[in-house]
């Protein structure tokens, strides 16, 4: 499964969405990694469903990610992590290394909510897809890194799911 979708919010989840990043009520943890330790990957989390530990936003972008995939008419059953990552140019690094979200199979979606620089790259796809604010990418839990962004921010919403 290898899907880039634009305009997958709808209308309803656009406008909560802007409400609760103005709202200033999402907490982000700063990481020095981004997937290994020592990797140089500086970046903002908020981890919104990790560990079995779920956050106030969580009914809010289950509820996303649910009206995303039936929309393409695709099923879950579980959900294993969620996260809003925010990474910008460190200047230490111009890339997160290869990376595969889990041991064990799962699926993911990646959302994108800004427009920036910093393509995510599946290399099983030969595929190196922009962020544009409003596009997802869905695929199985393959290989897969992104560049960090020349200026700006790059925001992102992640969901791991079986």
């Amino acid at each position: 499964m290898f899907l880039v979708k634009d305009n997958v919010i709808s209308d309803k989840f656009k406008n909560s969405l802007t409400k609760l990043f103005q709202s200033n009520k999402l907490n982000y943890t700063f990481s020095t990694c981004a997937t290994e330790v020592g990797d140089g990957g500086f970046h903002f989390i908020h981890d919104i469903y990790s560990n079995n530990k779920r956050k106030k936003t969580y009914k809010f972008f289950k509820s996303l990610v649910t009206d995303i995939l039936n929309k393409q008419n695709i099923s879950f059953s579980e959900i294993h992590r969620m996260a809003i990552n925010i990474t910008f140019n460190n200047g230490r690094v111009k890339e997160v290394p290869l990376h595969t979200d889990h041991s064990f199979p799962h699926n993911q979606i990646i959302l994108y909510l800004t427009d920036s620089d910093g393509d995510t790259v599946i290399p099983k796809y030969n595929a190196s897809i922009s962020p544009l604010m409003n596009r997802a990418i869905i695929f199985e839990g393959i290989e897969h890194k992104h560049y960090f962004p020349t200026k700006g921010v790059r925001i992102v919403f992640v969901c791991t799911f079986s």
